[in-house]
């Protein structure tokens, strides 16, 4: 009987060990496959096989996030770094990204910064670096925290930049945002700055330098794209001009910040219908918008022809900052403009319409405004560049009623800067109005003509300009003849620069003796100088006999 040479062979049996390092191979293998069910069968069943094991755990978490399964993630990962493994510093990192998945921002940053505290010099440095950049720059969110790095003070410092910009300490933010760059040249979000900060006080050259460096290292900043635009427009570059909003008309920002800055962008550029688009997109999203974002959507719908949507998001404005009124001003202007009619060019800014700044009658009227708007600093700033002499002269008193660090940086950069003799003595007398010290190269007294003599020549001029040509024609005799007096006998000069300071403290000594007092209070706010200065002024006046 023959057999079956087959059924004759020797069965060999192989022990095949499915442990926990098998089944996370193969789920490595699906996830990257994109087959997530099976993925995630595997890591569940390496964690059965091994349940202390933090990695385990870890590969469960990437591929519930990969599933978009952010919380369950983060659920997992803090069940880590609590119970199986409190030195697996990198899953702080992985929480920062599903937090900013998730865009809870905030937990984002606490996370990204624990990262760093926890490993300085971890593998996903870098990655956690980038992390708070977007946080804090594109999303501009403050920072909470600073890790204990090398990099503390350049976000500490740029933040600061920032909130200059803002305020309209454009010099101020200037010096900050070369320092940071020098310090680190790849930090792209104060290039972007530093370019604002250059076009804002004027020095276009420097301020398209800038916008040239930031986009060799980085060839599709959108921001810098934006600021190029301005740039280009301002200076009527129409050919390049077009291209770019050719180019910037293709892009869809995902995010935000992004899409806020494309769309302001393309606002100021005159593209109301890109405009009205992104701010549509961002309006839609659902997330909460601060008042003058509705307001300057409203301007683009209103400037593209959608009235009635205008309306609707002024309203939003109003409802968002009742207090400031200038949502119901741009509702009236609306409301009283009949169909058909041309509509008028409104600015992508957050103040009154037709506002005008006319910085010849600022002595006049306060200089309240002159110190807290920004883009009224920023025309300020412009024109002391690239005004007219006679605009420079305005803009040389109106620094020197506003008198704070910004405006003596201003005024002590034009001195050293101009070679007009004229204006380098207005110069020199907005500095002294200021109380300030004056440069060492500056003309002393005795020379050709003094400083004090410009000084006295300013209070006739004043009092002739806001007594005798505002109808005070016998108040500004009466005050011309009195300083005259107190010129020829005064014992002794005391150390008060600001001109408009004696003009007040005449008006108020001659309210004094017409029975038409007014409190040195009111008076020191009508000319933008401070009350205590005013009062020693009125010392001064008083040792001559007033009748």
């Amino acid at each position: 009987m023959k057999h079956n040479k087959s059924s004759l062979k020797k069965t060999t049996v192989v022990d095949f060990k499915q442990d926990a390092a098998f089944f996370v191979d193969r789920g490595t293998r699906f996830l990257n496959r994109y087959d997530y069910e099976k993925a995630l069968r595997s890591f569940r069943r390496a964690i059965e096989l091994e349940p202390t094991n933090a990695e385990c755990h870890c590969h469960l978490a990437s591929a519930l996030a990969e599933t978009g399964q952010f919380e369950a993630s983060n659920d997992v990962l803090y069940e880590v770094i609590e119970k199986w493994d409190t030195s697996m510093s990198e899953v702080y990192f992985y929480m920062a990204n599903n937090y900013a998945n998730l865009e809870d921002y905030q937990m984002a940053e606490e996370m990204a910064v624990r990262y760093l505290q926890e490993e300085g010099n971890g593998p996903y440095r870098e990655d956690a670096e980038e992390l708070l950049d977007y946080i804090y720059f594109e999303l501009d969110m403050p920072p909470r925290h600073f890790q204990p790095s090398e990099n503390e003070d350049v976000y500490s410092k740029h933040e600061r930049a920032r909130r200059s910009l803002e305020e309209g300490r454009f010099l101020e933010a200037l010096d900050i945002l070369k320092e940071i760059v020098e310090a680190d040249p790849s930090f792209l979000p104060a290039w972007n700055n530093l370019s604002l900060a250059y076009y804002y006080v004027g020095d276009f050259q420097q301020s398209m330098n800038t916008i040239e460096k930031t986009l060799e290292m980085e060839n599709g900043n959108l921001h810098a794209l934006c600021n190029l635009a301005v740039l280009l427009s301002h200076h009527n570059h129409t050919t390049e001009l077009i291209t770019l909003i050719d180019m910037l008309k293709k892009v869809v920002p995902f995010h935000p910040e992004n899409t806020y800055k494309l769309a302001t962008t393309m606002g100021v550029l005159g593209q109301h219908e890109e405009a009205y688009f992104h701010y549509l997109r961002m309006l839609k999203s659902g997330r909460p918008h601060e008042a003058c974002t509705y307001h300057y959507a409203a301007i683009s719908a209103y400037l593209s022809g959608r009235k009635d949507q205008a309306l609707r998001w002024w309203q939003k404005a109003k409802q968002l900052d009742p207090d400031a009124g200038v949502a119901d001003q741009y509702i009236q202007m609306v409301k009283s403009e009949q169909e058909g009619e041309n509509i008028k060019p409104i600015p992508y800014q957050y103040n009154p319409p037709q506002k005008e700044v006319s910085w010849e009658q600022a002595s006049f009227t306060g200089v309240e405004n002159f110190k807290t708007d920004p883009m009224i600093r920023a025309s300020l700033l412009w024109a002391l560049q690239h005004g007219r002499d006679e605009v420079k002269f305005a803009v040389l008193q109106t620094l020197s009623l506003i008198g704070d660090d910004e405006a003596e940086t201003a005024v002590r950069q034009f001195y050293d800067s101009t070679d007009n003799p004229q204006l380098q003595k207005l110069a020199l007398l907005a500095l002294a109005d200021m109380g300030a010290a004056m440069p060492e190269h500056a003309p002393k007294s005795g020379d050709s003509e003094s400083f004090d003599e410009w000084n006295h020549a300013t209070v006739e001029e004043g009092i002739q300009r806001f007594l005798v040509e505002d109808g005070q024609v016998a108040a500004g005799k009466w005050c011309l003849q009195f300083w005259q007096e107190h010129q020829e006998n005064a014992q002794s000069h005391v150390q008060v620069r600001k001109a408009l300071a004696w003009v007040a403290a005449l008006e108020y000594v001659y309210g004094t003796v017409s029975q038409q007092k007014q409190s040195q209070a009111f008076l020191a706010q009508k000319y933008g100088v401070s009350v205590s200065t005013v009062a020693k002024c009125v010392k001064v006046l008083s040792m001559l006999d007033f009748k």
